[in-house]
């Protein structure tokens, strides 16, 4: 569902944000379309991968305050993204559940975790189980003589001492969501902006602290996040970056709970999700797409197709599909078939 709250038509919104004071918005999503949709015009999400069944089923909410932006995402786990935050602003995450495996960019989350970044790039999103977080977006013109201050903590972490960020923000959903009264949002931000500056004056900042392997795993994720083809193997990666299968194993586990075989199967299989929903059935086969991604058995192939997508491949290729699909061409720098 989608609604406004005491809208303001005399809003002065600024350019980092394209909603009105006093938006609010609540939809549940179960595919790639709907989950894009409901993110508002000031998200955006590219190169979304369904790592498990039912990975791209959650929920958004949204709310418009003044020159802040309160967002909330409650996902079942199993998906990896890219997403871009609203121009101009800095934005502080708090992260209320992660059942197991989290991963923000370069950090491992856990729950009770903050975290600071802004819209300087994209920034890779991935969780392999139950994973809900709130999110505060604040234009960098609103900050002032506090801005240095925000501005130190990107790419850091704090910690949600005794949940009072998350309570303050779920006071404030219930005031501007379930009341009839004249809403006060300067007020809340103030009292949100302010909540942020204690911690950031009371505590060190976190930085992001991996082991060796779990950089190679992450620098191994971006390569084949953005080049796969079929000759992808765990025992070259190992070859490449001088480490054993063991060490490759442990990290990919420790990072995103999957092995690094299971991960990479995973995101071929959503390439081959893809290039099959664009093909033409009268041109295109099954087996030809599959073994450009290097599955060489048909049966192994269908069956761990239909376990993360709930169909088999050749249903697939035979639905006609009138809406772009989730992985952009610009994702995949290259792709080489197997000869």
């Amino acid at each position: 569902m989608r609604y406004n709250v005491n809208m303001n038509e005399n809003n002065n919104t600024s350019q980092a944000f394209s909603l009105k004071k006093g938006f609010f918005a609540q939809e549940i999503y179960d595919d790639y379309h709907s989950m894009d949709e409901s993110a508002s015009d000031n998200w955006g999400y590219k190169c979304t991968y369904q790592l498990l069944p039912h990975g791209l089923n959650g929920e958004h909410k949204f709310l418009q305050l003044d020159t802040m932006q309160l967002s909330y995402a409650r996902r079942p786990g199993g998906m990896m993204h890219d997403t871009s935050t609203a121009k101009g602003s800095i934005v502080i995450a708090t992260i209320e559940e992660v059942a197991d495996k989290a991963c923000f960019d370069r950090m491992k989350l856990q729950s009770g975790d903050i975290l600071f970044f802004d819209d300087a790039k994209p920034f890779n999103l991935m969780s392999n189980d139950t994973f809900n977080f709130s999110v505060i977006s604040i234009q960098k013109n609103s900050l002032g003589k506090l801005l240095p201050l925000f501005n130190k903590a990107l790419n850091h972490r704090l910690k949600d001492k005794d949940n009072k960020l998350s309570i303050l923000l779920y006071k404030t959903w219930k005031e501007f969501t379930e009341k009839n009264s004249e809403p006060n949002y300067k007020e809340a931000e103030k009292a949100i902006v302010k909540q942020i500056e204690t911690f950031l004056e009371n505590q060190t900042l976190i930085p992001s602290t991996l082991t060796r392997g779990e950089e190679i795993a992450l620098a191994i994720r971006d390569q084949v996040y953005n080049h796969m083809d079929g000759n992808v193997s765990i025992g070259k990666f190992a070859k490449q970056y001088e480490v054993s299968e063991k060490t490759l194993q442990t990290s990919f586990k420790s990072l995103f709970g999957f092995t690094p075989k299971h991960f990479i199967r995973q995101l071929k299989l959503n390439l081959i999700h893809n290039e099959l929903k664009e093909s033409n059935p009268m041109q295109g086969t099954v087996s030809k797409i599959a073994l450009k991604w290097g599955f060489k058995h048909m049966g192994q192939f269908s069956h761990y197709y239909t376990e993360l997508f709930g169909v088999n491949p050749s249903q697939t290729l035979k639905t006609d599909y009138q809406i772009s699909t989730p992985i952009a061409n610009s994702c995949i720098r290259r792709q080489e078939e197997i000869i």
